[in-house]
């Protein structure tokens, strides 16, 4: 795969992601914006998926960057 198309794939994985768990999250009644609580609830959404994103590719490519490096 080369780096265009890895790029790519990682955004558009990474964006339906955080998409799906925003229409979650609104579907439940828990897109609320009105209080700090609220936000950093919200935060700590975000963040984690963008960490199970980055951890899903990291896992799949991980003998491709090992072997980019020597």
């Amino acid at each position: 795969m080369d780096d265009d198309n890895l790029y790519k794939d990682v955004h558009n994985y990474t964006k339906f992601k955080l998409v799906e768990m925003l229409i979650t999250r609104h579907q439940e009644g828990r897109l609320n914006l009105d209080n700090l609580n609220s936000i950093e609830d919200l935060v700590d959404d975000v963040l984690k998926t963008l960490a199970i994103s980055g951890m899903k590719f990291y896992s799949e490519l991980k003998g491709e960057f090992n072997e980019n490096r020597d």
